[in-house]
């Protein structure tokens, strides 16, 4: 057997491979030989065909077998022979025999050669993962009102921040009703007996605030609102819109006292709650903040190094990250015409993001080599990246 290779793009090896006339008749030999104990043939029992018989009636089956059997028995040889790294066989042509020898050409996909980063002594910001007073205060409250009671409100009381309202609202562009703009933009053009909480994000932002400090039976016209110029109905991306709102009724929010509040949140006191609370927030403050070290750390080491990867490792990971776009989509609303309408940028990010995750395995992969360190391949990366972390500058 001769082999030979030649480096191509993209993470590509030619391999050809030729085989002289005794190793290929072997090969032949092998092959007609279980087609001789296999065959059978109207007026024949099993294995008595004649072999030129078998030759004519099963000249393309025996074609197909003698090709895959001298890419079988050679291709492993002829990559130890070259030393080639190999990562995936990507094409297979020119598979040729006859009585002289044999021949194929074999395109495969190898590990990437590339200079390995700095990794040691990277300027990398480590902050501390304090948690002040008052972001306690703020998930306190958050978490009492999730124990909120509601209350029709008495006459004389205003909106307040968490009461639920009912309103009737209509917008206008200009001196033209929304409705008349975009047919479709309903729940943003008009309402009669509209329900919703005067909490963030909830409804208009704009129409929210005027409503604080109303009471039932008030009007508030000319109320200024301005739409997404990306994300708002289209008639109405960028434009500017004034609405009138009408406050019907509203339910009043009570919020437990903190002796009710830490009853309801089944702790011990308010003391002992408040406590957990903070404990809970530290733990997530660190956690956030080993991810943005992390996150540095990598985005350092990518911005010093740019090589090419294998195709078919880089549409594996395409693979995942679209599955978990396709999941994240289920749970945020999106529909198919959305993929459809953005499918070129969806892809084109798919593969830059699966690219450098494909990249940043084998600068991880190196370092892990090179400082010896070892461990088992879910967990090396973290691994890795802690070394990195470890031996960084502030």
């Amino acid at each position: 057997m001769k082999t030979s290779s030649k480096s191509q793009d993209k993470c590509q090896v030619k391999l050809s491979v030729t085989l002289e006339a005794d190793e290929m008749n072997a090969i032949v030999k092998d092959v007609e030989k279980v087609f001789l104990r296999e065959a059978q043939l109207p007026g024949f029992r099993k294995g008595k065909v004649p072999l030129q018989i078998i030759r004519k009636e099963f000249a393309d089956g025996l074609k197909q077998e003698i090709q895959r059997a001298m890419f079988q028995k050679n291709y492993p040889e002829a990559i130890k022979a070259e030393a080639i790294e190999e990562v995936a066989l990507a094409n297979v042509e020119d598979l040729k025999y006859d009585e002289k020898g044999g021949s194929f050409v074999a395109i495969v996909e190898t590990k990437p050669k590339f200079k390995l980063p700095t990794y040691k002594g990277l300027k990398i910001e480590f902050k501390d993962a304090k948690v002040d007073d008052a972001a306690v205060a703020d998930q306190l409250e958050r978490l009492r009102a999730a124990y909120a009671k509601y209350e029709d409100a008495k006459e004389g009381d205003a909106v307040q921040d968490g009461d639920f309202i009912q309103i009737d609202y209509e917008g206008m562009v200009g001196k033209k009703k929304i409705l008349e703009i975009n047919p479709e933009a309903k729940i943003v053009a008009e309402g009669k007996g509209f329900w919703t909480q005067v909490e963030e994000g909830r409804f208009l932002p704009e129409i929210l605030d005027a409503v604080k400090g109303m009471k039932a039976g008030e009007t508030k016209e000319g109320i200024k609102a301005k739409f997404d110029k990306e994300s708002a109905p289209e008639g109405l991306k960028g434009e500017k819109a004034t609405y009138t709102v009408t406050l019907k009724s509203f339910r009043r929010r009570i919020l437990p006292d903190d002796k009710e509040f830490a009853e309801k949140a089944k702790a011990e006191s308010f003391e002992k709650l408040q406590a957990t609370i903070r404990e809970s927030l530290e733990k997530s403050a660190v956690d956030n903040e080993t991810m943005r070290r992390e996150n540095e750390a990598v985005e350092l080491l990518m911005k010093k190094v740019d090589f090419d990867v294998p195709e078919s490792q880089v549409r594996r990971a395409m693979d995942g990250y679209l599955q978990e776009l396709a999941q994240r989509a289920q749970y945020s609303g999106l529909n198919a015409e959305y993929f459809e309408k953005n499918r070129d940028k969806i892809l084109k990010d798919a593969e830059a993001a699966a690219t450098k995750q494909v990249r940043l395995w084998y600068v991880l992969e190196a370092i892990a080599t090179a400082e010896k360190i070892e461990a088992k391949d879910e967990e090396k990366g973290k691994k890795v990246i802690e070394f990195v972390l470890a031996n960084a500058k502030n």
